[in-house]
């Protein structure tokens, strides 16, 4: 006997809602698992561009520093350094040598100054006067400083001659020059002598047979392998590798000439690399779960629409059936059927992932392999979901044709305390997150890194939440085959309905609660750590840029230009508190308030400016006592106000007084400048201004923020999961409504010719539908916002920097989610409600 399976890929063309949402369904699996594995893959790119982000772009490869040697030896370093890094395959090599900072002769004044030679300097200098590169260039402020003019000799006429004025390099400065700032920045701060600007030979050549001898063949030396920027974890890896290979073979090599204690050769990206690999784990481990979760119950809505189809082919199914076909047969028929569709959204669904990565996932940065990888999962699933159609439909056709019912197995299975197993995995997340220990180096706390047991603690809290409310639910529509409703008669035939079809629906409200608690979280979560992240560097900094500038300048004002963003600040550290001198007028304006009302800061700050008492008027930051205190510089103080936080004191102990009421402001070593502009514009002005500056800070690189990255990271990809799941919500809500069409418009055109009137027709399915979207959304948001508030806090990788991280205000999403939710039960009830009354009766009961 020839059975039609050949036929049966054309023949799933009959039923396109079917094959549609087959597609849909595919699709959503295959992006669920694509995604999570390109998501955790782009996590580690991301932790490496952040890490690299953070170092000097000329110390992600290996360096290798001499701070004691002679010019013969730097030299040697420098041969030796070359050697090994064009061999580990750094092609370009940047050497520098400098003498010791001294008084250096020239033609009679002794300017504290030190000579050099690095490759690519003169490229990297603005020039003032002259050019020519065939002598040394002189820094402007020592050329005034002590007079030297272009073709003065230094050193009794020994040196070449000056052939050029250059601008000094100020902080923070260019690339080019950022692993050399230390060297060639003067600090101001600094003891004489300690520090001094460069004059630059144009020749290592030069430079050796010049300052050999004058320096007593004391010299320092530094080799730069710039490279490009490694932009995945394997990448990083393989300069890694390399840099290592650098550093051992330049040990090595001096070290068989007894000079290896002359040089620090290191491979500072190394610890880096660990760590964005360990963020990438941390973020797959966390993730992992959920998404389990997600194609279980994408699995499930592919059984769903396996049911829907038997019961479209019941009539064909139970033909072959007689005609000898087993249920493993008919199995095999649907598999046939349903293949095409399941095989193209799986495609889509890869494709998808692929192509919305810069939508869900922090980097589109992969690394080689990790889409084959995604392919080989997408193929997993694809093959899991036919499986499920093989298998829902035997057991299915099984059940019906042969065995009868088999209800206790699924009695069975409902039994299970689910909740109480999520439950107590929930507790065991909570406890270890509760107790992970405060890690400490050299006495200070650092940001803690995340733990991914830790980070499904709310995730498993939305599931509890989600089962509960499905036993509660089950519970409810097994009493209402009991309840009389007739009074009301919408309620009591939407009460029927789903009764009738409560496996169904307490599929959508679990699915439903899922999606809108996850989504909740990931939302609610993620923000907090955004938000954390960007209070405590704001409170850290105290404003978007800063720098140091001189007390005179302070005194004097800044320049116009500079004065409508910027303010000065006085700072005076005395122990454990801190005390702000400040500007009343301008501070607001200037300084970081995050969310605190201006005029509020403005109000408080007008009364340090009140009539004069005994002692400074202040106001007393965080917990510092209200009383009048001395503190050194500037006498004694009084609180008039208190205020929980303040920038740059944060809400540790500390006191602002008005800068104009400071009886000296000499008194005050460290004055700076704050600003709403980026660190470069600021630094721009001053330097257009001719405003000598140092210590220049932004809050973008104030704190360490990939623990908090890792987390907005991971809870990124579980709003993009909690959006997937909506979908799937969405489509099972459809899919319900669609596999019941037949009967719910037979007896809906029934009850409207006895009478039932459209009003109440309609307000039925709006009770019926509305009533599953209503207990998803409202379960799903409480819980998905109880767990941002609880969790929040707890995940905060560094509580002892105040304000701890708390849950934003999650109204607008839960408006829009619930606005969304009406919108789709709108649409799936005009779609019910539009087959009853277009259904012809008599064709329904021929059927």
């Amino acid at each position: 006997m020839q059975l039609p399976w050949r036929a049966a890929p054309r023949a799933a063309v009959s039923s396109p809602l079917t094959v549609l949402v087959a597609f849909v369904a595919a699709l959503l699996l295959s992006f669920v698992g694509a995604a999570a594995v390109l998501h955790a893959d782009s996590a580690g790119s991301a932790a490496v561009a952040y890490q690299a982000g953070r170092l000097c772009g000329q110390t992600v490869p290996p360096v290798v520093d001499g701070n004691r040697v002679t010019v013969a030896d730097a030299n040697t370093i420098l041969r030796i350094s070359a050697d090994q890094g064009r061999a580990a395959g750094f092609t370009t090599v940047v050497g520098a040598v400098y003498s010791p900072v001294r008084q250096w002769d020239f033609n009679g004044p002794h300017p504290w100054s030190q000579f050099g030679y690095r490759d690519g300097a003169m490229d990297n200098l603005r020039v003032v006067e002259g050019g020519s590169r065939d002598g040394v260039w002189v820094p402007r402020s020592i050329a005034e400083d002590a007079g030297i003019k272009i073709g003065d000799r230094g050193l009794d006429g020994t040196l070449p001659p000056v052939t050029a004025i250059y601008a000094d390099v100020s902080d923070p400065v260019p690339a080019y020059w950022c692993s050399e700032q230390q060297r060639i920045v003067p600090n101001p701060l600094a003891t004489e002598g300690a520090t001094a600007a460069v004059i630059w030979f144009p020749s290592l050549a030069s430079f050796t047979e010049s300052m050999g001898p004058p320096s007593g063949n004391a010299a320092a030396v530094t080799v730069r392998f710039p490279t490009e920027t490694p932009k995945t974890t394997d990448e990083a890896a393989a300069l890694v590798a390399r840099g290592k290979t650098v550093v051992d073979g330049v040990t090595a090599q001096l070290r068989t000439q007894d000079k290896a204690r002359l040089v620090m050769a290191s491979n500072y990206f190394a610890k880096p690399v660990e760590v964005a690999r360990s963020a990438e784990s941390t973020v797959l481990g966390a993730v992992l779960p959920l998404t389990v979760i997600s194609l279980l119950v994408g699995l499930a809505g592919v059984g769903a629409v396996t049911v829907q189809w038997v019961q479209r082919r019941h009539a064909e199914l139970r033909l072959l059936w007689a005609r000898g076909a087993g249920p493993i047969a008919l199995g095999w028929r649907a598999v046939l059927e349903l293949a095409a569709p399941l095989l193209g959204g799986a495609a889509a669904g890869l494709v998808a992932a692929r192509l919305t990565l810069s939508w869900y996932a922090p980097s589109t940065a992969l690394t080689d392999g990790t889409v084959g990888a995604a392919a080989l999962v997408a193929t997993g699933v694809l093959v899991a979901a036919l499986l499920v159609v093989g298998a829902v439909t035997a057991a299915r056709t099984h059940r019906e044709f042969q065995a009868g019912s088999t209800r206790g197995m699924s009695r069975v299975w409902r039994l299970v305390p689910w909740e109480l197993i999520t439950a107590g995995l929930a507790y065991l997340a909570w406890a270890r997150l509760d107790s992970t220990p405060t890690k400490l180096q050299f006495g200070q706390p650092l940001p803690q890194t995340a733990d991914a047991v830790g980070l499904a603690f709310p995730l498993l809290v939305v599931l509890t939440v989600a089962l509960v409310t499905v036993r509660l639910a089950r519970w409810a529509l097994s009493a209402g085959h009991r309840a009389n409703l007739w009074r009301v008669p919408a309620v009591h035939l939407a009460l029927r309905r789903l009764s009738a079809a409560a496996g169904s629906a307490v599929g959508i409200l679990l699915v439903g609660t899922l999606a809108v608690g996850t989504l909740t979280v990931g939302v609610g979560v993620a923000d907090a750590q955004s938000e954390a992240l960007d209070t405590k560097s704001g409170l850290f900094v105290g404003a978007e840029s800063t720098a140091q500038i001189p007390g005179r300048v302070a005194a004097a004002g800044l320049p116009p230009s500079l004065a409508e963003h910027a303010t000065v600040v006085g700072v005076v550290k005395t122990g454990e508190s801190i005390l702000l001198a400040v500007d009343p007028k301008t501070f607001t304006r200037s300084a970081w308030l995050g969310d605190r009302d201006t005029a509020d800061v403005d109000a408080q700050l007008s009364s340090l400016t009140g009539a004069s008492g005994p002692g400074l008027r202040a106001l007393r930051v965080g917990s510092t006592p209200d009383a009048q205190t001395e503190l050194p510089r500037v006498g004694a103080v009084r609180p008039v106000g208190q205020v929980p936080s303040f920038p740059l004191i944060g809400t540790g102990r500390g006191y602002v007084v008005a800068a104009a009421a400071l009886a000296d402001p000499a008194r005050i070593d460290v004055w700076q400048v704050w600003s709403t502009k980026p660190i470069a514009e600021l630094v721009a002005e001053l330097d257009a201004a001719g405003i000598h500056h140092l210590h220049s800070r932004s809050k973008a690189l104030a704190l360490d923020g990939l623990p908090f990255l890792t987390v907005t990271w991971t809870f990124d990809f579980v709003t993009a999961l909690g959006m997937v799941l909506a979908i799937v919500a969405a489509a099972a809500l459809v899919l319900a409504v669609e596999v019941r069409r037949r009967q719910n418009a037979l007896a809906g055109a029934l009850a409207t010719r006895m009478g039932l009137r459209q009003r109440t027709l309609v307000g039925s399915h709006l009770t019926e539908l509305g009533s599953l979207a209503g207990v998803s959304v409202a379960a799903g948001s409480a819980a998905g916002a109880a767990c941002a508030a609880v969790s929040a806090p707890m995940l905060d990788p560094s509580p002892w920097l105040r304000p701890v991280a708390s849950a934003p205000d999650l109204v607008p999403l839960v408006s829009t989610t619930t606005s969304v939710a009406a919108a789709v039960v709108a649409l799936v009830c005009w779609s019910a409600v539009r087959s009853v009354t277009t259904a012809r009766v008599g064709e329904l009961i021929r059927g």
